[in-house]
């Protein structure tokens, strides 16, 4: 059945493959963080028979997602979330263990000449972060700011590498973020996608850019996940996010839910491989994937 067809039919979903920042999480500043009222209510009705169950899939370290984790298992009933898909896909968590089930790191082949352009054409800080908790960037007080206040919000311990040393085969990068001082990241971010075609880019308000290796993915992570639960069917998962490192997994899943921040459309993505879309701009966006379609 073609996924457009879907929607005339009455849709039977098992497990909800949930980005956080943008989509599940409300993205008002007074309540960054945290999900709304409606949502977590809408969530515990979904979850409550015990045959569904709720992945995070989230650009976040395994720290960073375990809080938001922890905090949703305590308002959702006991329910407990088997897996966390962080870092975009690089990293894949038993959430019951805390055992690393699965990690791919980047290919640097083209990275490199992606720093090296940005920071000679721009006035923006790198900040390069491992699977072994370590976050490179260069040794200059603005570059210093930014790391110590990233360090404390992914638990990481702070390098220094100069731009020439960026070279060679590093074989443990799971994430690349700038912070562009000309607050211009949604003009920087088209021209990176269309001169290093290698990678996804996603922007976070006017400073923040985050560079994803499109051979990381949350849709990699969760057909790792499907080897392991051999009674859960592609069919039966709905991917949602905002994204386009979130594009492959609502493509690729049966039900596919885009998400926008705004009360217009403005994620691109084609409508034909899209079941559903909406805006969290109230906060509410899972809530109306969940009632509206299931």
């Amino acid at each position: 059945m073609e996924k457009g067809a879907s929607r005339l039919l009455k849709t039977k979903i098992k497990v909800l493959f949930s980005d956080l920042d943008g989509t599940l999480l409300s993205p008002r500043s007074w309540l960054w963080g945290k999900v709304r009222t409606h949502t977590l209510s809408t969530l515990g009705t979904f979850l409550d028979d015990g045959e569904h169950h709720l992945i995070l899939a989230t650009g976040r370290n395994i720290t960073r997602a375990k809080v938001i984790s922890d905090w949703l298992e305590e308002r959702l009933g006991g329910y407990k979330i088997p897996y966390l898909i962080c870092l975009n896909g690089g990293t894949l968590v038993n959430n019951e263990t805390g055992e690393v089930i699965y990690s791919k790191c980047f290919k640097v082949s083209k990275l490199w000449d992606l720093i090296k352009f940005v920071r000679r054409n721009f006035l923006a800080v790198f900040m390069i972060f491992t699977s072994d908790n370590q976050l490179f960037t260069e040794n200059n007080w603005i570059s210093k700011c930014f790391a110590r206040k990233f360090s404390k919000k992914y638990g990481a311990e702070v390098k220094f590498v100069e731009l020439f040393d960026l070279e060679g085969n590093w074989e443990n990068i799971q994430k690349v973020m700038f912070i562009s001082l000309h607050r211009n990241s949604e003009k920087l971010r088209a021209m990176l996608e269309a001169k290093f075609s290698e990678f996804y880019v996603s922007t976070h308000g006017g400073w923040l850019l985050e560079v994803i290796d499109k051979k990381i993915n949350k849709f990699y992570a969760i057909e790792e996940i499907l080897k392991i639960e051999k009674n859960w069917n592609l069919r039966e998962c709905c991917g949602a996010g905002n994204e386009g490192n979130d594009l492959m997994m609502i493509q690729e899943c049966g039900f596919g839910v885009a998400v926008d921040f705004h009360s217009k459309k403005s994620f691109k993505y084609n409508p034909e491989l899209i079941n559903f879309h909406t805006t969290n701009k109230d906060g509410k966006a899972i809530a109306r994937a969940l009632l509206e379609n299931f």
